[in-house]
């Protein structure tokens, strides 16, 4: 190497050593109270009061810092400013304010914190949603003196919120001694571990129907015995010491899993941990019910369904294929809209697959005729076998003949019945399988009452006038039972738990004490100080204490002759609030107010619960997946129970609901339509 060259090294090395290595971001939130001083970096001065500090990265730290804004007087004076009297006007309409009003409003850095925490539950964003360049823009133009969490910190808030919140529904379970009924279901993630969610339902002091997830956690394996254990472990962790029914699928784990909880509960020391000791604990949920009696019956026209699936999803696999079907839609003039594929194992989807295919009959038949690819299609073998299709006449009228079943003779249809009552017989049978309380929650319909059930039962058993009154007289039996139950847990229970509508003792519009009242007002009792007064009431106080008891008796088997004797609400009101008709008139009935209570909040399905599972999917998807299991669980929980409010409305509109589920069936299928156009066609 030449003179030169060593010069011209040493010289590039002497600039190295000279560089100076860029300032390290200030990574501490002590910071956003300090500014470094100009002529001196390592010492800072307070933002409020201006006292200055050492700050030498290695030498000082940031304790006298971090010390000195909890104390500093300044800094309290510019919080309370902030937070109190520095208000602004704004027209703020929604939660807690039905109509736009204009509201003084101050400013809060752990508000608007706490708001964005929520923001993040609600609307299952990514927890790094907070470092997004957008939103942190749109926050510093909107609130500039906001300082943004980091998403570590919006991690911890998450988990504080939802232990809070979990702290003011603990409250409200355990302080009212609340029996709740629940439901659970299984989900795998895309993480590939076993998810089990608890919700439970229950009516309030308020006569609201409460919904409200209390658990979502990994769980092992699907043995009931292990999905038993998880619920009473759930339980005890919620301290509910009093159930009442469970509803489950068919699956048969689900059966050990019942019995397990109903054993384990039997053996707890509270009397009234459950009722009638768990006979009609177990509910089969309704929804998995009539899904399989569908499933059963169309298995007679499978191949027909199969038929038409395989025509939609041919038109839905390609833009280039649609565009055609649309072209043959438009040359036969079919109306106006597009076919949408089912999902298989949901027979609601497929019904509205039917529908729509129907109304393009004539465009498929044009495609069989003008498209060649279309026929090679189902001479293609999918997993092994050709597919079935394409669909011919026979196939349209099987599935037409769906819309009109009610008066066909027609011997398939007949079959296809046959299958589905079987089905039917197999899980909910009227006369045996089906859980009698849910016709006692009938009976508890003001509205209904016993007739509406005896009517129902001459329907189902026709002629059979001996089975109509067999199963009216049970169904009675039953309500008398649960009658007596409560009215002995009532008893042995505390005076303010069996007081909460009506006096204990009111009977036919008297009301009747086991202690004496005598004249002037004077309470006597079993330990009187032995006076004359109570010496001459004496005698008729045992006698008053005997008819009080014989009277209690009779009032226990009276209010339910009562109730169903008193004229019924007009049944064609099918607005009819029946919570709030309790919550009124519970006071003529406080026993049987107690059983409804509790009957009405029995869940018929486990929809709740698996809605939590679409939950779980929007939260824990390909790019979430690395979420831990009580992250997972804080997330969906805190949102259930922030969106509380929106189960308590009753309206629900089935058309719009229709409406709604073909729309995101179109969205979703366009969006992969979208994909598959990228990639090329196939």
């Amino acid at each position: 190497m030449s003179d030169d060259d060593n010069q011209s090294v040493q010289m590039e090395g002497t600039q190295k050593a000279k560089r100076k290595r860029p300032a390290m971001k200030k990574r501490s939130a002590t910071w956003n109270h300090f500014t470094l001083l100009e002529d001196n970096p390592n010492k800072c001065k307070c933002n409020y009061c201006g006292r200055q500090y050492q700050c030498h990265s290695r030498r000082d730290g940031i304790t006298n810092m971090r010390n000195h804004i909890l104390a500093c007087l300044a800094y309290k004076t510019f919080r309370e400013q902030q937070e109190g009297s520095q208000q602004n006007l704004t027209t703020e309409g929604g939660e807690g304010n039905a109509s736009n009003m204009v509201l003084a409003k101050g400013w809060s850095q752990d508000a608007c914190r706490r708001a964005v925490t929520k923001m993040i539950i609600m609307g299952e964003l990514p927890l790094s949603f907070v470092d997004n360049k957008g939103f942190r823009h749109f926050c510093s133009a909107a609130i500039p003196q906001f300082v943004m969490p980091s998403r570590r910190t919006v991690g911890r808030d998450v988990m504080d919120l939802f232990l809070e919140e979990k702290i003011m529904l603990k409250s409200l379970i355990c302080n009212n001694k609340q029996r709740v009924s629940l439901t659970t279901d299984l989900w795998t993630s895309v993480q590939n571990m076993s998810y089990m969610v608890i919700t439970a339902h229950f009516i309030d002091s308020d006569w609201c129907l409460n919904r409200r997830i209390i658990s979502f956690s990994v769980i092992e394996d699907h043995r009931g015995k292990t999905i038993g254990k998880k619920i009473v472990a759930c339980l005890q962790d919620w301290g509910i010491e009093r159930l009442f029914a469970i509803t489950v699928d068919n699956a048969s784990t689900n059966d050990v899993a019942v019995n397990y909880v109903t054993m384990q509960l039997l053996g707890w020391r509270n009397d009234d941990a459950i009722v009638l000791a768990g006979q009609y604990m177990h509910v089969r949920c309704c929804a998995h019910i009539l899904n399989l009696i569908v499933v059963s019956g169309l298995n007679e026209l499978h191949a027909s369904v199969a038929a038409i699936r395989n025509a939609v999803k041919y038109v839905r696999s390609s833009t280039t294929r649609l565009q055609a079907f649309k072209q043959c839609a438009q040359q036969v003039k079919c109306p106006n809209g597009t076919v949408v594929l089912d999902c298989p194992t949901r027979w609601n989807s497929t019904y509205l697959m039917l529908m729509t295919a129907l109304k393009f009959q004539a465009a498929f038949d044009r495609m069989a005729e003008v498209d060649k690819p279309y026929e090679a299609y189902f001479l293609e073998k999918e997993n092994n076998v050709k597919r079935v299709g394409p669909p011919g006449p026979e196939d349209w009228e099987s599935a037409g003949s769906l819309t009109a079943l009610e008066g066909s003779r027609d011997p398939w249809v007949v079959a296809m019945a046959y299958q589905m009552r079987e089905k039917f017989d197999k899980y909910w049978e009227s006369s045996g399988k089906i859980n009698k309380m849910l016709i006692v929650a009938s009976i508890l319909d003001p509205r209904a009452k016993m007739d509406f059930a005896k009517h129902i039962f001459e329907i189902i058993f026709a002629n059979d006038g001996w089975k109509v009154e067999e199963m009216t007289k049970a169904v009675k039996d039953l309500l008398n039972e649960l009658y007596d139950a409560y009215s002995a847990m009532c008893s042995s229970s505390t005076p303010l738990m069996c007081s909460e509508s009506a006096p204990s003792g009111s009977y036919g519009g008297t009301s009747y004490s086991p202690y004496f009242t005598n004249e002037v007002g004077l309470s006597e009792g079993p330990s009187g100080d032995g006076d004359d007064i109570f010496r001459v009431s004496r005698p008729f106080f045992g006698y008053a204490q005997k008819v009080f008891v014989q009277n209690e008796g009779k009032r226990v088997v009276s209010e339910v002759e009562r109730y169903l004797s008193d004229p019924v609400e007009d049944p064609s009101n099918l607005k009819l609030n029946v919570l709030l008709w309790w919550k009124v008139n519970g006071s003529k009935y406080p026993i049987l107010e107690k059983i409804a209570r509790d009957v009405l909040a029995v869940p018929v399905s486990t929809v709740a619960s698996e809605s939590a599972f679409s939950t779980g999917r929007r939260v824990i998807d390909e790019y979430r997946s690395s979420l831990t299991p009580c992250m997972v669980e804080a997330l969906i929980c805190t949102e259930n129970w922030l969106q509380a409010k929106l189960f308590a409305n009753p309206v629900y509109n089935l058309q719009e609901d229709i409406k709604e589920q073909i729309f995101h069936m179109e969205l979703q299928e366009d969006f992969r339509i979208g994909h598959c156009a990228l990639d090329g066609d196939y």
